[in-house]
């Protein structure tokens, strides 16, 4: 059976008395106004482009505004308001608060740092780790269904500290370094207060905190009238239980991950349900509702779950050389470029650390020409060929050049002896870099990686790193580890790994198909410094996954963003047309996907108005957001989850299959890409579903194509093998803005190096 998170919410359709004001210019301070002074008698909503209504909720409540009537199964938004409001104000009967409006944030009183302390010892009352509970009320509006209200219900784990910097130090913990905030009461005493972060402790004297990365030029602050961060969670954990708190902060996880798991997740959500069901409540007096059991597929409002269609991938350019399964086709026909003309034989600099050239001597014959040897009981080679026979190369010519030691100093010297060689004439394909996991915690100026990428990209000569933690595997998992490397690796070098089959659009027949990814990323120094948001960064794809342009543009500022985000699609329209011989009267579709980020009307206008540049052919577009952070959630208990491969237990249970999806509206489905198979550990628990939305004045509205082609390129990586929790569409660009962010924090780093040739090749594989 299947569930969905949503306990539906019933009442009566009858009409209510509210009081109508007028929404002008300054609406919205208005509007806080009246919901700050009146948050304990009335319920205030905007409704329409100049209106506001006020809903008294007490008997005794006066009206305000022009008196008006109003059904509210017509107001489906107003209604759930309501709703919210009347159990916040149950929450309040019963002495608790909430963290927050919407949802509505609950945290429980049961402490689970007690359960899980040894016996004879005790936890303070300041320290605990609890479970929250979350309830978001929405209008829910499934396609071919009648809309309803529902509670839509999670559950997690929260950590508090109940202990001001100053009993801290009194304790003897140190704070140096620790972030600080305030505690500021908000007008709805329902509404716990707000944690605003002021800065980072530099220095104690006396009573008084010095500050640095701080707020608004704060400069210190009294220790007893600011709390920390929850980073410092582990660190109280020492301070009180000493020798013995590695043992409790692994029971405390134990306790997390079992929270997590699907069967304990539903059952808590349906105790959470049980609980709400045991009685009535009033959204007005007068107007009673009632919550129902969680939604099933055995009712006939619950949406139906589709499989996308597996891509299939294509290896030669004729599209007779096809198969479901990328590795195993490449395995049997080779790389798609394989026989468009013979790619010549790479020469490849790797710069390593001189303590580990025998040990990476050894795994890169394996990489290069040998595979992975591996012993009667591997579960599985993935890397049997090596690079040159999976991927049809001649041989590979390589050689070292030095590190003294991991030192972003000693990268530095053995990549500049490596550029020498390259301007003496003996030109680098490609820069393999050995690099250590712990490389990827340091900061810009010293990562020995970033400083490495920055000297050969300046060259245009790409990179590809690999960890010494890799180097020291053996067996099974070093084959996946180098199968994976070997993959972007191809990528790098110009090969094309395969292409997928494209998708017909059904009410766009024979259209020329473009999916733009877009993505941005934030660098800057600390919590409060100064932080730098870099947009504009753009990859365009056909719909067989070929990738027509990479990054054309700098990354530019966010005030910048849509001046470069049109100038990089006209450029990129400009060039495929050509490249593809557009003919006038040719259909096009452009599809725009974005992670985390809400289209504004000046982006989609100006984007319209961009098309009318090119009135020759008939072009119709989707704006697509897509977003990981909401409340749904899908349980399948049919699902008994998978073994784990390192572990032995279990994961994955409830966890609906991969490529499954179901439309919560007419612009809105949810799309599972990680299944019981893709969840990382045990621990994991539930993985949570791909949130697609189509901003409303697309001109084109077709989900259930959307959401295939979205499903096709989740599943078109050349970075990894593994299956993807998210398109490359819009992991690419997020891969690319993450890194000319960190570069760009280098001193003698040059965006301009981005805009020949190496801004058009996967070198953010």
């Amino acid at each position: 059976m299947r569930f969905l998170n949503f306990s539906p919410i019933h009442f009566e359709d009858q009409e209510i008395k509210v009081g109508r004001l007028r929404y002008g210019s300054d609406g919205d301070q208005v509007l806080q106004r009246l919901r700050d002074e009146h948050c304990r008698t009335h319920v205030f909503r905007r409704e329409g482009a100049d209106s506001m209504v006020a809903v008294p909720v007490t008997q005794d409540a006066e009206l305000i505004g022009e008196p008006d009537m109003i059904r509210l199964g017509d107001h489906l938004g107003l209604a759930a308001s309501l709703i919210r409001n009347a159990l916040l104000n149950r929450l309040v009967a019963l002495g608790g608060t909430s963290r927050g409006y919407e949802p509505i944030e609950v945290v429980s009183g049961k402490d689970l740092l007690r359960v899980v302390c040894p016996s004879g010892i005790e936890s303070p009352e300041w320290l605990g780790l609890r479970t929250l509970y979350e309830v978001a009320i929405r209008p829910i509006h499934f396609a071919s269904r009648t809309p309803f209200i529902a509670a839509i219900l999670k559950v997690r784990t929260t950590r508090l500290i109940e202990r001001t910097a100053a009993e801290l130090l009194a304790d003897g913990l140190c704070v140096e370094g620790v972030y600080v905030g305030k505690r500021v009461a908000r007008p709805d005493a329902r509404i716990e207060p707000k944690f605003v972060l002021l800065g980072c402790i530099r220095s104690v004297e006396g009573s008084l905190l010095r500050l640095t990365d701080s707020r608004d030029g704060i400069d210190a602050v009294e220790a007893g009238e600011v709390w920390p961060i929850k980073d410092v969670f582990d660190d109280c954990l020492r301070l009180v239980f000493k020798d013995r708190a590695p043992e409790i902060a692994a029971a405390l996880e134990c306790q997390r991950a079992a929270l997590r798991q699907g069967p304990a997740q539903l059952a808590r959500i349906k105790g959470v349900v049980d609980t709400l069901r045991a009685r009535q409540y009033e959204m007005v007096p007068g107007a009673p509702f009632t919550f129902g059991t969680l939604l099933t597929d055995a009712e006939r409002t619950f949406p139906r779950f589709v499989r996308a269609s597996r891509p299939t991938y294509v290896f030669d350019h004729t599209g007779s050389k096809t198969a479901t399964w990328h590795d195993g086709g490449l395995n049997e026909h080779g790389p798609y470029t394989a026989n468009v003309g013979n790619m010549t034989p790479p020469r490849i600099c790797v710069v390593c650390q001189k303590t580990h050239k025998a040990q990476i001597d050894q795994v890169l014959r394996s990489f290069f020409f040998n595979g992975v040897r591996t012993g009667p009981r591997s579960s599985k080679n993935y890397f049997e060929t090596g690079l040159c026979r999976k991927y049809r190369f001649s041989t590979v010519h390589y050689e070292y050049f030095l590190a003294d030691d991991n030192s972003a100093d000693a990268y530095h010297r053995a990549c500049q002896e490596a550029l020498e060689k390259h301007g003496n004439g003996q030109q680098w394909d490609l820069a393999l870099i050995q690099i250590e996991e712990q490389f990827h915690q340091l900061p810009p100026k010293s990562n020995p990686y970033l400083i490495a990428k920055l000297s050969f990209q300046s060259l245009q000569i790409l990179v590809q790193e690999f960890t010494i933690e890799t180097a020291s595997k053996w067996g099974s998992p070093l084959s996946f580890c180098l199968n994976n490397m070997g993959l972007a690796t191809y990528a790098k070098l110009g090969g094309v790994p395969w292409l997928l089959k494209g998708q017909p659009v059904d009410a766009h027949r024979g259209a020329h198909v473009l999916v733009v990814g877009l993505g941005c990323a934030e660098v800057g120094e600390g919590r409060l410094g100064k932080r730098e948001r870099f947009a504009g960064i753009t990859t365009i794809f056909g719909a067989d996954g070929r990738y027509h342009l990479y990054n054309l543009s700098k990354a530019v500022s966010a005030d910048k963003y849509q001046e470069m985000l049109l100038k990089t699609l006209r450029t990129a329209i400009e060039s495929v047309r050509t490249g593809l011989s557009w003919q006038p009267g040719d259909r096009v579709l452009l599809v725009f996907h974005a992670k985390f980020k809400d289209f504004s009307k000046e982006e989609v206008q100006a984007v319209a108005e961009l098309i009318t540049e090119f009135g020759e052919y008939d072009i119709k577009y989707a704006f697509v957001q897509m977003s990981e952070r909401h409340p749904y959630m899908a349980f399948d208990t049919n699902q008994a989850g998978v073994t784990d491969f390192e572990t032995k237990r279990t994961k994955g249970q409830y966890a609906p299959a991969r490529g499954y999806h179901l439309k919560l509206s007419d612009r809105s489905v949810l799309l599972f890409l990680t299944s019981a198979n893709e969840v990382k550990r045990p621990e994991d628990g539930t993985p949570q579903p791909l949130l697609i939305e189509l901003h409303p004045d697309s001109t084109f509205t077709d989900m259930r194509y959307l959401t295939e082609q979205a499903f096709a390129f989740a599943c078109h990586s050349w970075r990894t093998f593994l299956p993807t929790s998210v398109p490359v569409t819009v992991r690419y660009p997020s891969l690319i803005a993450d890194t000319l962010g960190k570069l760009s924090r280098l001193d003698w780093w040059n965006p301009d190096v981005m805009l020949d040739q190496i801004g058009k090749k996967p070198w953010f594989l």
